[in-house]
Formats: structure tokens, sequence, C-alpha cells
């Protein structure tokens, strides 16, 4: 069988190779705690001076977290499906307080727990070919891993729109929006990695990084969320999902009318309680964001959104979900911040 995650040492970089290309390297318990383990062994290793993350050639850096598998867990009551999350949220911790340079190289998707093994690192790339989305309201969930401590850096309203939405970002209006640091062609990374390989980064190894990097990176362009970007900051700056869908149908422009149309597609449950998740994570580490999602996470486990979400997208894929409740009206502010009660106790992400 082979392995799903690949490690190796070349020169002073330790390598993780994402290697699941027929499911688009998205992510199992078993390559979690792979990459738990690698990095902790990297981070006491005086010949390891920075990280590469990186997946085989495909279409996909990483596609997320095996949703199929945490459905079909969650079906027998495993208790497994828990410890996935708790092992991933730490991993994402771990990787952003990596004492050495975390070099993503993002060339292709990246969605949901791939942006947690990669943007929280302290050098994601992205090439021409990078799509970043969040797109869990559409299968009855939230953006965990995570992701709020990300959205809500990004500038204006533009974060709520990515959340609620799922909508796709290119590499331009993610390095825009401060989610990578910078766009490296998809044909010049094998020599941004030759040169990483050949640097010597025993000392000042973050300047070091950051000069290879620079100078391979291709200048940012106007890209489509950056021309609409006006129109997002004033219809996803309200507090509610019912007046952020109001303004969209005042808009009166075919971008809102399609964006609005992609509301009414997703969990009115999960809308409400993604939304209520990005106003509390203002301001908050992301060990209190992770620690959120996982109080979170619980309850969406034990609901019935997400098991729906999954079937009716992925598993049996009639595209057509019953949600409960099934619009906003139904979804009371008590059933939103019942979402948010500790069901764990407080977890030290180390």
């Amino acid at each position: 069988m082979t392995d799903e995650v690949l490690f190796n040492q070349e020169g002073s970089l330790g390598v993780i190779t994402l290697n699941r290309p027929g499911a688009l390297n998205a992510l199992t318990l078993n390559m979690i705690l792979s990459i738990q383990r690698q990095l902790s062994l990297w981070k006491d290793d005086a010949a390891i001076h920075a990280v590469v993350v990186r997946a085989v050639p495909g279409s996909a850096f990483c596609a997320g977290g095996d949703i199929r598998s945490l459905y079909f867990s969650g079906q027998v009551n495993d208790a497994e499906q828990m410890q996935f999350f708790w092992h991933e949220y730490r991993l994402n911790h771990f990787i952003h307080h990596f004492d050495k340079p975390y070099i993503a190289l993002i060339d292709g998707i990246v969605m949901g727990g791939g942006v947690g093994i990669s943007m929280h690192g302290s050098h994601p790339i992205a090439s021409e070919r990078f799509v970043f989305a969040m797109p869990e309201t559409g299968i009855g969930f939230f953006p965990d891993i995570g992701a709020s401590y990300l959205l809500t850096r990004c500038p204006g309203s533009l974060g709520v729109y990515l959340g609620l939405t799922g909508n796709r970002l290119s590499s331009h209006d993610a390095m825009k929006a401060g989610l990578v640091k910078k766009i490296i062609s998809s044909e010049q990374m094998p020599a941004l990695y030759d040169a990483l390989m050949n640097e010597d980064l025993s000392t000042d190894a973050i300047q070091r990084v950051n000069r290879c990097v620079q100078a391979f990176a291709s200048t940012s362009s106007t890209d489509e969320v950056s021309q609409i970007k006006p129109l997002i900051d004033v219809c996803f700056a309200h507090p509610t999902v019912e007046m952020i869908r109001g303004s969209l149908q005042s808009a009166n422009t075919v971008w809102a009318e399609a964006v609005d149309n992609t509301l009414a597609q997703k969990s009115p449950l999960s809308l409400k309680v993604t939304l209520a998740q990005l106003q509390k994570a203002r301001g908050l580490s992301l060990a209190q964001c992770l620690q959120m999602d996982y109080d979170m996470v619980s309850h969406f486990m034990h609901g019935h959104d997400f098991y729906e979400g999954v079937r009716a997208l992925l598993i049996d894929k009639d595209k057509n979900p019953q949600w409960h409740p099934a619009r906003l009206d139904l979804v009371s502010e008590q059933m939103v911040q019942k979402y948010f009660e500790r069901s764990h106790p407080g977890v030290e992400w180390i």
C-alpha cells in the first residue's frame, strides 16, 4: 500500500509530500498523526533548518479533511471521529507556532483541512493554479481548522463573504487578502525548491527563505474579487444573514443575485452559526479560535445537517439536501448560541 504522506530530508530541508492524488490529497487521521510526529522530530533536529510541504503533481494541493470517512464514522458513533478533529486542530496550532520556516507550495486546490496545514505556517506560497475555498456551509458544516483566525484578518467583509458563500478565491486575490505571502508560477516551483535546498539556512533562516522566495515571485494583478470588493464590503457588513441577503437582493446586480442564490442553497443553520463564529473570532488568538472550533464541531457531529449535506453532495449525490431547520427564520438565536457551549474541557494545543 502506498504511503499517504511521504517524508524525506533534502539538504537542510525537511520535506512533506501529500500523496493521495486520487482523493485530492484529502487528510486522513493517519496522515495528520504522521505529519505531527515528523514535525515534532524536525523541530528538535539541528540538521533541519526549514520545512517544505507540497503535494504530488495533480489538480489539488489538499481538498480538505476526509469528509466521507467522518460521515461514516459518525454513522456508527465512532469515537475516532472527534479524535480526528482534536489531532487536526493540534497540528494546525503546532504549524502556526513552528519556530523554523514552514514553506507551503500550494499548487492547485486548497480547501478546509488543506488550508490548516498550509496557511497557518510562516510561508504559504501560491501558484497560478491555486484555488482557495472554505465550502463547509454547503455540507451543513462550518469553516473550522482555525479558518476564523484567517478570515477575520481579511480586509473589509471579505472573510465573512468567503466563510458564508464558500466561493473561490484566486492566488492574486488571496495575496491581496493576506492569505498567502507570494505567488510563484507552477513551472518555477521546482526551481524554488532547488534554491531552498541549496541555500545555507543555518543562520537567518527566515530572511534567507524570504530572499529565495522573492527571487521567483511574480507580480500581482487585478482579479475578479478585487473588482467587486466594494460590493462585498457593503453587503456582507450586516450583523445577520437575513440582512446580508436583503442587501444582496437590493443591490440589483447579476453578481449579487448569483451570490444570494448561492446562499439560498446553504444550510440555514450553518450560515447563522458561521456568521456568529466569525463575529466572535475577531481579535482572538489562533488557539482561542481552535478551542471555539472544537466546541462547535462536537455539536455539528451530533446534529443533522452535516450528515444530510454530505449525503446529498458526496454519498447519494442527489444535490438536494433537506436542511433542518429548512429556512433562516426558523433558526433561533438560542439554537445558534447552543453551538458555542463548551462540551469538552478547555484544550491546550501542545
